[in-house]
C-alpha cells in the first residue's frame, strides 16, 4: 500500500504544484522570519564583542560617581588586573547649524590604549575639554562647532553642568556596529564627560588582565561584594546586546503573527486541493476498496500522500526561506542599513520550525478530506456518473456554532468598543471574524447566486452557466472563499483602522497637548528674551505666551516644577481650557493634589532660592502642569522656561507642517538647545508612523492574498480537469473556445470578488471598532474610511481572478471536443 501511495503522488505530483507553492510561500516566510531574528542577534551580540574583546571583566551596577571610583581603586588591586578604565555614557543632544538636534550618547574614552575599543576613521581622539569625536554615520564633519546637552543634568544657577559647546576633531568608525542603534555617537574625555553629566551618567568599570577570565570575575567579584554585577567581557556582550535587541524580538513577533495568517491561508488552500483531488480520484479509491483495501487504508494512504507533498513542499520553503533572509542581510549591507546584518544565522530551531510548520498543515489540512473519500459506498463511487451538485446545506452544529460565534463576537466587540479597551475588543473581533468563517457555507452561495445575476445578464446563457458552476459545488466555492476571505479581511481591517486612527488621534492630542506648539528650554539661563517677539511675527502664529519655570520645595519636602503664567497671554494661547491661577494661587492636577496631600482651598508652602510664598490650592485639569501666577513665580526666583504657541484655526496639514518647521528654525536660531514640541509636531510623527506601517502592512498580508488567489488558480484548474467531459460537450454544442474561456474567468471572478467583498465588509467593521475601541466612539470620523481603498481592493481582487484563471481557462480551449468526450 505505501508503493501504490508513494506512486499516486508521483502520478498527481503536476496537481499538487499549487498546494506545494502555498506551504512553500508560508514556510519560506515562517523560517525568514525566525533567521533573521536569530541573525540579528548574532550581529549584534558579534559587534558589541568588539568593545569588550580586550576586557577580561566588566563592572557593572554602580550608583555614582564615587562608588565608580572606589569600585575602580579595588578592582586595580586585585592580582592578575593590568589596566581599569572606568566608562561613563549619559544620553545626550547635539545641535549644530545644518543639522538639526540629534539625539544619542555621549561616552567617555578610556586613557589606557589596550582598553580604548574606538577605531578612528578620520582625525585624532579628544585630548581636551570642549572636543569630541562622533560616530562615522552623524552627518557631523571635522571642525564642526556644536551645542551639547547632557538630557537630565539641567542647569541652574550654582553649576555649568548639562551643557557647553565642543569642536568635532575625530570620527570613529562605526561600520556595521550595534552602536549605531543608539542615534549619533558622541566620545570625550573623563572629564569632560563629568562636567556635563554631573550624576546623570551610568558608569561601566572594564578591567583587562592576565590568565583565565573567569577566575579573575570571581576575584573581582569578592572584591567588590555583592551589590554590582561582575562579567567576563564575552558575557557583558551577551547583556548588553539584550538592550538592542528588544525591539527587534518584539518585531520578529508580529511578524510572525503575519506569518500565523499565511499559514492558516495555506491550510485553507491545502484543504480544498485534497478535496477537489479525491473527489476526481472517488471512482480509483472505490475500486481499490473493491479489490480489498479498507476505508482505514485508504484515508491512511492520503495522509501519507498529504505528508510526502508537505515534506518536499516544506524543505523547498525552508531553503527559500534561508535565500530570502540572506538576501536581506545583503541589501541591508548595501544600503548601509543601522542594524548590522553581517552574520547569517540559521537555526536548528528555525529549520525544525518551518518543516513542522509546513507537515503538519499540510498533514492536518488533508484530514477531513480523506474522511469524507471514504464515506461513499464503493459500489455508488463506481457509478459512471459526472460529478454531481453538491446539497447546499449546512450541518445544525455548524449552523449553531456560527451563529454563537458571530452573536458572541459581536457582543465582546461591543463591550470593548463601551468600555474602549482595545485588547478585549481584538478578542471579540477575532470570535467574530471566525464566526462568519464558520458561518461560509451559509453566506458565500447566497452571495454568489446574487452577484452572479450581473454577468448572468451582461454575457447571457454563458454567464449562467459559470453561475451554475460556482453554485454546483457550494464546499468548494466556499473553501476557496474563505482562503481569500482571511487575508482580505485582515488587510481592509488594517487599512481601515490605519486610516481611522489617523484621523481621531489629532483630535485626542488636541486633548492631551493644551497647544499647538510649545518651545521649552534645556539650557541654563532659560529661553531668551528676543525669541517670543521673533516668533510672533510668524505668519501662521496667532498666539504666543512666554512662561516661567522654577523647581520649587513644596509643603513637606516634595520637590514640584512649576510654571509661571499669565493669564490672559496664556488662555490665547490654548485648546483645552486649564484651571489658569490668579495671583496667590497654585493650580495642580488631581494626581499633583493627591501627592501633595493638599485639597482645593488648602494653603500650599512653596520654597526656592530662599523665598517662601503661601499659595492657596486650585484643582485643575487631569495631567496639567503645576501653575502659579506669573507674579509668584518672578518671586521664587523662575527664569523664562517655555513659549506656548497657537497657529491659525483651519490649517491644512502642510502649512501646520511648515508653520512647525519655521517656528523650529526660528527656536534652533536663538535658542539652539531647546525643545519644540506640542501637538503639531506629534501630528505629524504620527501621521509619517501611520503611512510606513499601512506599506509594510499590506506589504507583508500580500503574502497572504498571494497564497489565497493561489488558490483560486488551483481551484480552477482542477475544476478544469474534472469537467473536462463537460466542456468537451459544450464545445460539441457550439461554444467556441472564448467561450469557454469566459464560463471559467467569469467563475473564478465570481468567486474572488464575493470574498474580496464580504472581506472588505467585514475588515471595514472590524478596523472601525479597533479604532473605537481606543479613541471612543466620540472620536470617529465617518470620512475618514478610505471608501476609494476598499474598492480598490475589491477591483484588484477581481482582477487577480481573471489572472489566477487564465492558465486554467486556457488549458480547458485548448483541448478539441473530442479530445475532452474521450476521456
Amino acid at each position: 500500500m505505501l508503493r501504490l501511495t508513494l506512486a499516486q503522488a508521483r502520478a498527481n505530483a503536476a496537481r499538487y504544484v499549487a498546494s506545494a507553492s502555498a506551504i512553500l510561500i508560508a514556510v519560506a516566510f515562517v523560517v525568514a522570519t525566525l533567521v533573521l531574528g536569530s541573525t540579528t542577534s548574532a550581529s549584534v551580540t558579534n559587534s558589541l564583542a568588539g568593545q569588550y574583546r580586550t576586557s577580561a571583566v566588566v563592572v557593572d551596577g554602580l550608583a555614582d560617581t564615587g562608588q565608580a571610583a572606589e569600585a575602580a581603586e579595588r578592582v586595580a588591586a586585585v592580582p592578575g588586573v593590568r589596566a581599569v578604565t572606568v566608562d561613563a555614557q549619559a544620553p545626550v543632544k547635539v545641535a549644530a547649524a545644518g543639522h538639526g538636534k540629534l539625539f544619542g550618547t555621549v561616552t567617555s574614552l578610556a586613557e589606557a590604549p589596550d582598553l580604548r575599543w574606538q577605531r578612528l576613521a578620520e582625525g585624532r581622539f579628544p585630548a581636551a575639554s570642549g572636543e569630541i569625536a562622533v560616530g562615522s554615520d552623524s552627518g557631523l564633519s571635522l571642525g564642526d562647532t556644536v551645542a551639547v546637552t547632557v538630557r537630565g543634568a539641567r542647569a541652574d544657577e550654582r553649576t555649568e553642568a548639562g551643557t557647553g559647546t565642543a569642536t568635532v576633531v575625530g570620527e570613529i568608525d562605526l561600520a556595521g556596529s550595534a552602536q549605531r542603534l543608539g542615534g549619533v555617537a558622541v566620545y570625550t574625555t573623563a572629564d569632560q564627560l563629568q562636567a556635563w553629566s554631573g550624576d546623570v551618567a551610568t558608569h561601566e568599570i572594564r578591567a583587562s588582565g592576565d590568565g583565565d577570565p573567569r577566575e579573575l570575575r570571581d576575584s573581582v567579584a569578592a572584591a567588590l561584594g555583592p551589590d554590582v554585577a561582575v562579567r567576563t567581557g564575552s558575557e557583558q556582550a551577551q547583556a548588553a546586546s539584550a538592550s538592542y535587541l528588544g525591539d527587534t524580538d518584539t518585531i520578529r513577533n508580529v511578524l510572525l503573527a503575519f506569518a500565523a495568517v499565511a499559514v492558516v491561508v495555506a491550510g485553507l488552500v491545502i484543504a480544498n486541493t485534497f478535496a477537489v483531488l479525491l473527489a476526481a480520484r472517488t471512482r480509483e479509491l472505490a475500486l481499490l476498496r473493491c479489490v480489498g483495501a479498507t476505508a482505514r487504508q485508504i484515508r491512511r494512504s492520503t495522509r501519507i500522500e498529504a505528508v510526502a507533498v508537505g515534506v518536499a513542499a516544506s524543505a523547498a520553503g525552508v531553503l527559500a526561506g534561508i535565500g530570502l533572509a540572506w538576501a536581506v542581510t545583503r541589501a541591508a549591507t548595501a544600503f548601509d542599513a543601522p542594524v548590522p546584518l553581517d552574520t547569517l544565522a540559521v537555526t536548528p530551531t528555525a529549520v525544525l520550525a518551518g518543516l513542522t510548520v509546513g507537515i503538519v498543515v499540510t498533514y492536518l489540512a488533508a484530514v477531513a478530506p480523506a474522511r469524507a473519500a471514504t464515506r461513499v459506498s464503493p459500489l455508488a463511487a463506481l457509478a459512471p456518473v459526472e460529478a454531481a451538485a453538491e446539497p447546499a446545506t449546512t450541518s445544525r452544529a455548524r449552523l449553531i456554532a456560527g451563529l454563537a460565534g458571530l452573536v458572541a463576537g459581536a457582543g465582546v466587540l461591543g463591550f470593548g468598543v463601551y468600555a474602549e479597551q482595545v485588547m478585549i475588543a481584538c478578542a471579540g473581533g477575532i470570535v467574530t471574524a471566525l464566526g462568519v468563517v464558520v458561518l461560509g457555507r451559509t453566506i458565500v452561495p447566497p452571495m454568489v447566486a446574487a452577484v452572479g445575476k450581473v454577468p448572468a445578464r451582461l454575457v447571457g446563457p454563458l454567464g449562467e452557466l459559470a453561475v451554475g458552476n460556482a453554485l454546483r459545488n457550494p464546499r468548494r466555492t466556499t473553501a476557496t472563499a474563505t482562503a481569500l476571505l482571511v487575508g482580505v479581511t485582515v488587510t481592509a481591517t488594517m487599512v481601515v483602522g490605519i486610516a481611522t486612527v489617523g484621523a481621531a488621534a489629532p483630535r485626542a492630542l488636541d486633548e492631551q497637548f493644551p497647544v499647538d506648539v510649545s518651545v521649552d528650554a534645556d539650557a541654563a539661563g532659560g529661553l531668551p528674551a528676543n525669541l517670543e517677539p521673533r516668533i510672533r511675527d510668524i505668519d501662521l502664529v496667532t498666539a504666543a505666551a512666554p512662561l516661567l519655570g522654577a523647581d520649587v520645595v513644596a509643603g513637606d519636602g516634595t520637590r514640584l516644577a512649576v510654571l509661571g503664567v499669565d493669564r490672559v497671554d496664556t488662555a490665547a494661547t490654548l485648546r483645552i481650557p486649564l484651571a489658569l491661577p490668579a495671583a496667590g494661587e497654585i493650580s495642580v492636577s488631581p494626581e499633583q493634589a493627591d501627592a501633595l496631600g493638599a485639597a482645593a482651598g488648602d494653603t500650599l508652602d512653596v520654597e526656592n532660592a530662599g523665598v517662601r510664598r503661601s499659595l492657596t490650592v486650585v484643582t485643575g485639569q487631569e495631567g496639567q502642569p503645576a501653575l502659579v501666577d506669573r507674579v509668584d513665580a518672578l518671586a521664587l526666583a523662575a527664569v523664562p522656561q517655555s513659549l506656548w504657541i497657537r497657529l491659525a484655526d483651519g490649517l491644512s496639514d502642510r502649512d501646520l507642517v511648515a508653520a512647525q518647521s519655521e517656528i523650529t528654525s526660528v527656536a534652533e536660531e536663538f535658542a539652539p538647545t531647546a525643545e519644540v514640541g506640542g501637538a503639531v509636531s506629534m501630528r505629524a510623527a504620527i501621521d509619517s508612523v501611520l503611512d510606513v506601517l499601512l506599506v509594510v502592512v499590506v506589504g507583508l498580508l500580500s503574502v497572504a492574498v498571494l497564497i489565497a488567489l493561489i488558490g483560486v488558480g488551483n481551484t480552477m484548474a482542477l475544476s478544469v480537469i474534472e469537467r473536462r467531459r463537460e466542456s468537451g460537450l459544450l464545445r460539441a454544442l457550439g461554444v467556441t473556445r472564448s467561450g469557454l474561456r469566459s464560463v471559467l474567468i467569469c467563475e473564478a471572478v465570481l468567486v474572488a470578488v464575493v470574498a474580496s467583498a464580504l472581506g472588505v465588509v467585514l475588515g471595514s467593521f472590524l478596523g472601525v471598532a479597533g479604532t473605537a475601541s481606543v479613541f471612543g466612539l466620540d472620536s470617529l470620523d465617518p470620512g475618514s474610511v478610505p471608501w476609494l481603498q476598499l474598492a480598490l481592493i475589491v477591483l484588484v481582487g477581481g482582477v487577480a481572478g481573471v489572472i489566477a484563471a487564465a492558465a486554467p481557462a486556457r488549458s480547458a480551449a485548448r483541448a478539441t471536443p473530442v479530445e475532452a468526450l474521450a476521456v
